[in-house]
């Protein structure tokens, strides 16, 4: 049966390889034996095949005691290489507990938490107020002077080095982005840094007992507001259509801005220029869907 459970899911296959080809081919085939050996040495075993996230696999285990927990394996790039030093910092306070790491493998052994029950299931008011408050956690101050991978390595840079690896932005954004972004890293490098969580929304925070605590963090840091443009696009549904639209992703932005403390205009300045940026990707890899989400947000954030 463990076997079974070891097997890797076919579409997850497929987007590794088209998006690392031969390398992402040949972890693929250690990666069996990978995790094998990761039972082996943490006493674990498999209750269940695995889930598949983007760039890594996750599945329910047991420990020597019966407790069950989670093993995450995931392809190791520049969202993840943190991932581990991020958990051990914040040490279970708003985020799943890291029992075990291997930097080396791309694994860590996580508490498990209901991935059944996230905060896409609680009204937005109550959401909101619990978003705030797992931020007020995970926002550790002075995380640049960490001693972690790439110390000095905030999400500005981050989103730089993302955008240098793509073709140029197309006529639609590239004025719009290159005004901006003077006046972006003059705000991010000048306010107070902490450690970002970098993929903040409602479906990466699961219930834990009668709590919550966040998941698949892909850390960096930087000012607190970077963090809250997720948490626009996702449960974007929910926005009142038409004519309201626009009034309505202002209104849970001012909602985020009261309950976590945010500075107003770098919360505006950062969210525009990230739905900006999210918008010229969109069109690059032609997803329609998604450019009209971040259009959305780009328009009803500008100044």
């Amino acid at each position: 049966m463990t076997s079974d459970f070891l097997t890797v899911p076919e579409p997850f296959a497929v987007q590794t390889v088209e998006r690392e080809q031969r390398a992402g081919r040949e972890w693929l085939d250690r990666l069996p034996e990978l995790v094998e050996q990761l039972l082996r040495e943490w006493n674990l075993t498999l209750a269940g095949p695995p889930v598949a996230g983007n760039v890594g696999l996750v599945w329910e285990v047991r420990r020597t005691d019966g407790t069950a927990a989670m093993l995450k394996v995931s392809w190791r790039d520049a969202e993840t290489r943190n991932e581990a030093e991020a958990l051990r910092r914040w040490d279970g306070h708003g985020a799943a507990r890291l029992i075990e790491a291997s930097v080396a493998a791309g694994a860590l052994l996580l508490e498990r938490l209901d991935a059944g029950t996230s905060l896409t299931s609680v009204p937005m008011v109550e959401a909101i107020e619990v978003a705030a408050e797992l931020l007020s956690l995970l926002h550790v101050p002075e995380w640049s002077g960490s001693k972690w991978s790439g110390s000095e390595w905030s999400g500005l840079d981050d989103a730089l080095e993302l955008e240098s690896y793509a073709p140029e932005p197309g006529e639609t954004y590239r004025v719009r982005i290159r005004e901006l972004r003077p006046d972006v890293e003059r705000a991010f490098r000048s306010a107070p840094h902490v450690l970002l969580h970098g993929d903040f929304h409602y479906e990466n925070v699961l219930r834990s007992g009668t709590s919550w605590k966040a998941i698949d963090p892909k850390p960096s840091h930087g000012p607190g507001e970077w963090d809250l443009l997720p948490l626009l696009r996702n449960r974007f549904d929910e926005f009142p259509p038409g004519p309201q639209l626009l009034p309505g992703i202002r209104d849970r932005l001012e909602s985020l801005i009261a309950a976590t403390g945010a500075h107003p205009e770098r919360a505006y300045l950062f969210a525009h220029y990230r739905a900006l940026r999210d918008a010229d990707y969109a069109r690059r890899i032609d997803d329609g869907g998604f450019e009209e989400v971040a259009t959305a947000i780009a328009d009803a954030t500008a100044s």
